[in-house]
């Protein structure tokens, strides 16, 4: 039966891939979806409004304060502006949906959060004091909490004593990009991505590329990716996707033979996902958050049946690792990673085989059917 459910997500949308899927699987399966939200590219807009009806109500886009009054003004803007769309639209929903924890700051305490019942779902894994403090009190009060990896779910029912483990909801990306074939672009430019992905072929000359995409920073350990495509430049084109910031220069000191293609919003960036032949993904041991990473890009890489070289935090060696979709090892040198590469390469096709296995392994749709079951026998 179709349910009117209500996304309130305060980050703008297309830069949280999986609150975007979800919001695709949802209304792919025919449930009627409002969106409070702060702002959604333009484009993403049109698509879900005009091919699955989605109704969105913006609040405008959030500029990220410097100091603390700055900040504390632009969570208010949102708070009461979620606030009264709530009121109204709750009036007639069957699901409230509050997605994130800039979300829950936001709402902490609200009027509207007190007296309905409402899911929560919580993407990252914080141990700050102020972040668990307000997901604690979102988890404590929710009738279901949703998460996207296993141990992130067992972590958070043992510091919070919840009375059942979150329900797992992993990151991965559908085809959402496919629908935009044939869409009249105001704001994204599909022929220039295109001639984006022609450019980028050209410049490889023929060699093997090695995709990073997401956090251009140290905790990424990028400086010995950079290192290592310098060594073997000979085989392998690195390319690295992202939003520039300081650290690239750091990246461009090392080595300025990769090729920087900035930042491109989700879904789109997955025309260049596509044409790589492996894909990099990286997570420091500085927090659980990074430890029990749950990276929708594993499986943005895994939907091409491209193999992945990870290092070997326990979210990569007990997803990437232990389906054999790519090879886990220690960054730390040269030659450990040098060594994965080979190793993929010597058995590419089993490796791509076992990535697109991998990839199938999930059925986001039926796992969203049992999520919206239990949800309605909970609240019940």
């Amino acid at each position: 039966m179709s349910k009117h459910i209500v996304i309130i997500c305060r980050n703008s949308i297309e830069s949280l891939p999986p609150v975007l899927n979800t919001i695709f699987i949802l209304a792919d399966l025919g449930h009627k979806i409002s969106i409070i939200s702060s702002s959604i590219d333009e484009d993403v807009r049109k698509l879900l409004n005009s091919n699955y009806g989605v109704q969105f109500y913006l609040s405008g886009k959030i500029i990220r304060g410097k100091d603390l009054p700055t900040t504390f003004k632009n969570n208010l803007r949102f708070r009461l502006h979620a606030e009264n769309k709530i009121s109204e639209l709750c009036l007639h929903a069957d699901i409230l949906w509050i997605s994130g924890e800039g979300t829950a700051l936001s709402l902490y305490k609200s009027k509207c959060c007190k007296t309905m019942k409402y899911v929560f779902s919580c993407h990252e894994l914080y141990e700050s004091f102020v972040f668990k403090w307000v997901i604690k009190y979102f988890m404590k009060n929710a009738v279901l909490n949703v998460v996207p990896e296993y141990n992130r779910a067992l972590i958070y029912r043992h510091w919070f004593r919840l009375p059942q483990t979150p329900f797992v909801l992993p990151n991965k990306t559908t085809n959402l990009y496919s629908a935009l074939e044939g869409l009249n672009i105001a704001h994204i430019d599909l022929n220039n991505i295109a001639k984006l992905t022609n450019e980028i072929k050209a410049k490889s000359q023929g060699k093997k590329i090695l995709l990073y995409q997401g956090d251009i920073s140290e905790r990424r350990k990028l400086a010995i990716i950079v290192n290592v495509a310098k060594e073997l430049s000979d085989e392998y084109y690195l390319v690295i996707m992202g939003s520039r910031n300081n650290y690239l220069k750091v990246l461009e000191d090392i080595w300025s033979g990769f090729c920087y293609v900035g930042y491109i919003s989700a879904p789109f960036h997955l025309y260049i996902t596509k044409i790589a032949h492996i894909g990099i993904v990286s997570y420091d041991f500085v927090n659980l958050n990074n430890i029990f990473c749950a990276p929708n890009k594993i499986f943005e890489f895994s939907m091409f049946g491209l193999p992945m070289l990870c290092n070997d935090v326990g979210g990569l060696t007990s997803t990437i690792g232990a389906a054999k979709a790519g090879i886990c090892v220690d960054f730390s040198k040269n030659e450990n990673i040098i060594s994965g590469l080979r190793q993929i390469d010597d058995r590419y096709d089993y490796y791509s085989n076992r990535s697109l296995d991998f990839y199938d392994s999930i059925n986001m749709h039926a796992l969203h059917k049992d999520l919206i079951a239990k949800i309605e026998n909970l609240s019940a």
